[in-house]
């Protein structure tokens, strides 16, 4: 039996590989959306009309990459900015029709890509599976305070 160190390393070098190969299928087939347009999409679609700021909190980006993003997909029709009507200083970013379409799509594709891999796993194993996963993203959900703390301390050991 392998000890915990060791499968938290293959955990961790298995999600990478996972990552690479998902980013292969979903943004190398012909879409013209890369990963962090998605998520911007994303970002809005999940959090209805939103500041730059805001989507730059959620997305991880830079503002200035985050604006350069949103500046492109306005141009490209997936986004639009509106001025807020009581103070014109806020400048809220939206879906625009299209937009919402092409990330319905990505979705849609992600969802059956996931269906068939996963289509024959016991669902006994999806549970642990998905109590797992959303125990992960509980944990970087608390923050980077708590991992960084812990960082800290494993590296003074």
């Amino acid at each position: 039996m392998k000890e915990p160190q060791e499968m938290c390393i293959g955990i961790c070098e298995t999600t990478l590989d996972i990552a690479h190969s998902m980013g292969r299928l979903f943004f190398n087939d012909g879409e013209q959306i890369l990963p962090s347009k998605f998520f911007i999409l994303l970002a809005v679609y999940r959090n209805g009309k939103s500041t730059v700021t805001q989507i730059a909190e959620q997305v991880g980006l830079s503002s200035s990459a985050n604006t350069i993003a949103i500046n492109k997909m306005a141009k490209e029709g997936l986004l639009d900015r509106v001025r807020d009507t009581v103070d014109k200083r806020i400048c809220w970013i939206d879906l625009t029709g299209k937009g919402r379409t092409v990330l319905e799509e990505m979705i849609a594709k992600r969802n059956q890509l996931f269906q068939t891999i996963l289509g024959d796993f016991p669902e006994e194993q999806l549970q642990v599976f998905l109590q797992s996963l959303l125990m992960i993203r509980d944990k970087f959900a608390l923050g980077s305070t708590g991992m960084e703390e812990h960082h800290v301390a494993a590296d003074r050991a």
